[in-house]
């Protein structure tokens, strides 16, 4: 999606943005290619050398232009042994930088820094998992279009079939950020081991202090909090939490997110920040993080040679990247749309479809340059906190005033303090006793945010400001951050309160959980889903290469007669054919481990004759090709001290069991013990439970029941 010259002009902290369009010679008719607008940061250029000159000389070859070492990308230099730079110059244009560059005999290549958009167009918002078509279809309505039953990429039939796993895989969210506040994703959020939070030290020694959750790559930060929108909804789609009784669930629920931010304002990325981005996900999989993908749901005109030469490095270190395939309702074919369009060996680029397996009218598509598609319309995930229109109040005695939360203030449900006046918000306006208390500011000559900021310096908890005119307005923080709650009062009931004062008050500032939601269409929405089944794969066939994995996806598609022609595969994203690709309901997996391939094999079928299905053992984590391994209870040993049994059986991480007892083999069967339903933790082979029944009963026999999904 373009967005219009002067919409452009006033992005990327203020610099001016150019639009150019693309010059081709030596090409015939009929061959000529077209591509998305090209969008750059005017007065910068990313430079790669033919050598690898440390940064003092990129610096210095930097000021022969007549200009400034921006950025410089050291680990990509390392890896391609050519130097990569941003060149930024106060008073050249882009086209003379470059000009000039491209006469330096030292300079392999100079380019624009492009800008990148999100590939996304947003609707409105409703809660929760019935509303997750792609993941479950029904042909329930969602968002007022009715579906088409099955028409999904297969989770509930996927989900069971998981692997347990120690490490869980990392994708990385290159986008505007994410809510790291946020109750479906805090719980899912990658966490930097060799870092220590807020300390401003670089613990690790990766070039980045506090990158505890990521890196916010446009401020050069350590907050990577979500400047838009846009990066929120795709890391829910890949990564919510799961069974938290809170909204949504992700695609793949156990991986984990990176959150690396290239966009200062929630609309473009510019191409130095997304290399960088690259280079740091790539980077830290180097130094042991596991991350698996990348999810890339932006792209525009222009191809960057350092930036293609960054994604194929992500690759070499073995991370798959997965590409937006835009929303220009384009032949990719024809019309190039970068990074899709680089089509390198570890991209996948995705295309759009709508509950009824048809392409999304705004999708673009290409026959030999979009691999496969996934679900991209009435798309429901997570919302930032912060956006959803707050109730706000101030309580003082009996006596309750109307007010208006400030975009980014923190939420209560009632905060309770003495109130003290400040003035007009200056530091000196504060009075000591104000330190864990209430901070009533009159608006005029400082920001909010300033106000605000003055008052937390100052200890206060909550802040109220009001107006020094009459009127409405809609007050504002101008970016998220740790914000304390703050809302806004009109004149009149300003005053009166400031006329009340000393007193004790209550600010509130709160918002239902289930408006922290919202649909969203694009084939940035697509894309999370293939980013979560690149995890999925990587979880379950964590020793297969980025081509294997690749391939185990584009393979086990559903094919789509819509989608013929319009994408390679022919077909939409299957999560479950991906781990049973011969479609048994056993995990291809778990066969491969047991019997050296996918068998295709009936799982009602007892090989090992030992009375139990294929199915049974896989769920009760028993070895189907061994008849003394069955779902049993194999030990039963009194307590030394007598006090009790202990009960032990083999088990499957993940799988829940509950254990039985009576009095006889023939039962009846009770299963009144405390505590007696237990769930295998993660890398368990064996269970045990005690029996503490006071006093020990003398004879007692016992039997484990399985939860099979």
């Amino acid at each position: 999606m373009a967005a219009t010259p002067n919409a452009a002009r006033a992005l990327v902290r203020s610099r001016a943005v150019a639009i150019i369009l693309p010059l081709i010679a030596g090409v015939s008719p009929g061959s000529l290619l077209s591509q998305a607008p090209e969008r750059y940061v005017e007065g910068e250029a990313i430079v790669t050398f033919r050598s690898a000159p440390p940064p003092a000389l990129a610096r210095a070859s930097a000021s022969r232009h007549g200009s400034e070492l921006a950025k410089h990308f050291g680990w990509l230099s390392a890896r391609r042994n050519r130097g990569c730079a941003l060149f930024r110059s106060s008073s050249k244009t882009t086209a003379a930088l470059i000009a000039e560059l491209r006469q330096d005999p030292d300079v392999e290549t100079a380019e624009p820094n492009y800008l990148r958009w999100p590939c996304d167009s947003p609707p409105p918002n409703d809660p929760f998992f019935p509303q997750l078509w792609g993941l479950q279809n029904t042909g329930q309505t969602v968002n007022g279009t009715p579906g088409t039953a099955g028409v999904d990429i297969g989770y509930l039939e996927a989900w069971p079939l998981r692997r347990e796993t120690a490490n869980p895989p990392i994708v990385a969210v290159i986008d505007t950020g994410i809510d790291y506040t946020h109750p479906d994703l805090v719980g899912n959020l990658w966490t930097n081991p060799g870092e220590t939070p807020g300390n401003a030290n670089d613990d690790d020694g990766n070039g980045y202090a506090d990158d505890v959750h990521g890196y916010d790559f446009t401020a050069g930060t350590a907050n990577p909090t979500d400047s838009g929108d846009h990066g929120t909804h795709t890391a829910g789609t890949i990564a919510a939490v799961g069974d938290n009784g809170t909204g949504l669930i992700g695609a793949n629920s156990r991986s984990r997110i990176m959150a690396l931010k290239v966009s200062s304002d929630g609309t473009y990325f510019t191409t130095d920040a997304v290399i960088e981005a690259v280079q740091y996900a790539a980077m830290m999989r180097s130094r042991g993080a596991n991350v698996v993908a990348i999810n890339a749901s932006f792209g525009g005109g222009g191809s960057s040679d350092a930036e293609k030469s960054a994604i194929q490095a992500a690759g070499n270190a073995g991370i798959v990247f997965c590409a937006a395939a835009g929303n220009e309702s384009a032949n990719n074919n024809s019309t190039k749309f970068y990074p899709a369009s680089y089509r390198l060996p570890n991209m996948v680029v995705v295309a759009a479809t709508d509950q009824k397996d048809s392409l999304a009218s705004f999708s673009n598509y290409g026959s030999t340059t979009v691999d496969l598609a996934a679900p991209g319309v009435n798309i429901f995930s997570a919302m930032p906190t912060w956006l959803p229109a707050t109730t706000a109040s101030v309580r003082r005695g009996s006596t309750t005033y109307s007010a208006i939360g400030l975009t980014y203030a923190g939420l209560t449900a009632g905060t309770t303090g003495m109130i003290y006046s400040c003035g007009l918000g200056y530091p000196a306006d504060f009075p000591g006793g104000v330190s864990n208390n209430i901070a009533l500011i009159q608006r005029g000559t400082l920001t909010f945010s300033n106000k605000v900021g003055n008052a937390m310096a100052a200890g206060a908890k909550a802040a109220i400001i009001y107006n020094n005119v009459t009127g409405s307005i809609i007050p504002t923080l101008q970016a998220p951050d740790s914000w304390v709650p703050a809302v806004f009062l009109s004149k009149a009931d300003g005053e009166s309160l400031r006329s009340a004062l000393p007193a004790t008050g209550t600010v509130v500032n709160s918002v239902s959980p289930s408006s922290f939601y919202q649909y969203q269409d694009g084939t940035s929405m697509a894309t999370p889903h293939v980013s979560a089944a690149v995890a999925f794969a990587a979880e379950n066939f964590p020793s297969e290469s980025v081509a294997q994995r690749i391939q185990r996806i584009l393979t086990n598609v559903t094919h789509v007669a819509a989608l013929g022609g319009k994408v390679i595969t022919g077909g939409r994203l299957n999560l479950a054919r991906s781990v049973d690709a011969d479609a048994n309901a056993l995990p291809d997996w778990w066969e491969l481990q047991y019997f050296g391939r996918p068998t295709g094999a009936d799982p009602s079928a007892d090989p090992d004759a030992d009375r139990t299905s294929t199915r049974d053992e896989f769920y009760a984590g028993t070895d189907p090709s061994r008849s003394a391994s069955y779902p049993r209870v194999t030990d039963v040993a009194r307590l030394a001290d007598g006090s009790g049994s202990r009960i032990t059986w083999p088990c499957s991480p993940g799988r829940t069991y509950q254990i039985q007892y009576a009095d006889s083999p023939a039962g009846p069967w009770l299963n009144d013990l405390p505590n007696s339903t237990m769930i295998a933790p993660p890398g368990s082979i064996s269970l045990s439970y005690i029996d503490a029944t006071s006093p020990p009963p003398a004879r007692r026999f016992y039997r484990i029941l399985l939860t099979i999904p």
